[in-house]
């Protein structure tokens, strides 16, 4: 299909059989069954979401309608639980209802933001443009959040592979070496005897232990998932050194990409607060934003009602006052997120360099000392052995 061609259809008319809608009996009826299961399923990779997001714009814009589009999408789509989606869609478009609707059902793949950005592109009528910056947003998003993961993955293998090791040590290693001592008949070294009495504590109580961190994972899952434990974690989160200056950053750098976008596309100041609450991975930026959104409510500035929060800075503050002021809150709520994305950047990298060679010293400290312990004896027997 050539997709330069304008269709004077509306994009959200229903097209006649021959655009290629899903209506074969076997697979829809097969895919209408599956629709619980994508209500209720695991959430897709974000990276089909905002690809999908922009393909469709292009379509769209070509004016090829919204039923055709899908369809289209449908049969290049290789991700065949994102090709359940589509059919979906479709399915719920084809019946009735509008697209909104449609995206709406899916919560679990949508998420709030893009529902209400399609929302306002119903009302507005510009749905390709509100596609296209959604899918900048998700993919700018992903962006930042891969970084976050990318930091911490290294320092995860260092350490999984460091434990290996000592299980290693202290279950092989060790035992092999308390026999050895046993015929020399004379009193270990305290670092030896040390090691040794550790050893046999942690083979002697190894159900125990297992048990303990089973149950402590489950504990610690479970309080994770309450009010209290979020919110215990959050505030923890951002007082950990460095760690908690760079989640502090890559939330605020959300918040403003996340308000920036809403109010492009046309909604309102209140609703988008309401958004960039649900959106936002920290408790306490949820409920400021919530305070915050009822101070505007009450006909207060969006900067006075931010100032009453620690959270945000007061250098974030003067900008969006002065966005304000000016009439370019959009614009300078883009400049601060740039300018945080840069500092996530900065941290992150810096951040690397020094864990790395952080965590391969203190290893290297670790089976230094191990192996000292083990072969002191040795020396002192080869000593004794000289004199």
């Amino acid at each position: 299909m050539n997709l330069s061609k304008k269709n004077s259809k509306s994009i959200f008319s229903r097209p006649k059989a021959k655009d290629g809608q899903l209506n074969k009996a076997s697979g829809l009826s097969a895919l209408l069954k599956r629709s619980s299961k994508l209500i209720s399923g695991k959430p897709v990779k974000r990276e089909e979401v905002y690809v999908f997001a922009n393909q469709l714009a292009v379509l769209l814009d070509a004016g090829v309608s919204m039923l055709a589009a899908l369809s289209i999408l449908y049969q290049q789509t290789q991700d065949a639980r994102f090709r359940e989606v589509i059919a979906h869609l479709q399915q719920e478009i084809n019946a009735g209802g509008t697209v909104t609707k449609a995206f709406s059902s899916l919560p679990n793949i949508f998420p709030h933001l893009f529902v209400s950005l399609i929302r306002a592109a119903e009302v507005g009528g510009q749905l390709p443009q509100i596609l296209r910056l959604v899918s900048h947003y998700l993919q700018e998003q992903d962006k930042v959040d891969k970084k976050l993961k990318s930091a911490i993955v290294y320092p995860k293998f260092v350490f999984g592979f460091f434990m290996v090791v000592l299980i290693g040590i202290l279950f092989g290693l060790v035992p092999k070496f308390e026999e050895t001592f046993k015929s020399f008949g004379s009193e270990l070294p305290a670092p030896t005897q040390l090691l040794l009495d550790f050893s046999r504590f942690v083979s002697d109580n190894l159900v125990f232990g297992i048990f303990g961190i089973v149950a402590f994972i489950i504990s610690y899952k479970r309080f994770k998932k309450t009010d209290a434990g979020r919110l215990f974690f959050d505030k923890l989160k951002l007082k950990i050194p460095v760690v908690g200056d760079l989640t502090q950053k890559a939330a605020l750098s959300k918040f403003c990409r996340t308000l920036k976008i809403l109010m492009q596309s046309g909604v309102p100041l209140v609703e988008s607060l309401d958004i960039a609450g649900e959106t936002a991975e920290n408790v306490l930026f949820t409920k400021a934003l919530k305070n915050i959104k009822q101070g505007v409510i009450g006909g207060e500035s969006l900067s006075k009602q931010m100032n009453q929060f620690a959270i945000f800075p007061p250098m974030v503050v003067k900008m969006i006052a002065t966005g304000e002021e000016s009439g370019s809150l959009e614009k300078m709520l883009k400049s601060i997120s740039e300018l945080y994305d840069t500092h996530v950047d900065t941290k992150i990298a810096g951040l690397t360099s020094i864990i790395e060679p952080v965590l391969m010293i203190g290893i290297g400290l670790i089976v230094v000392i191990v192996i000292f312990a083990l072969y002191l004896p040795i020396f002192n027997m080869g000593n004794l052995n000289f004199n």
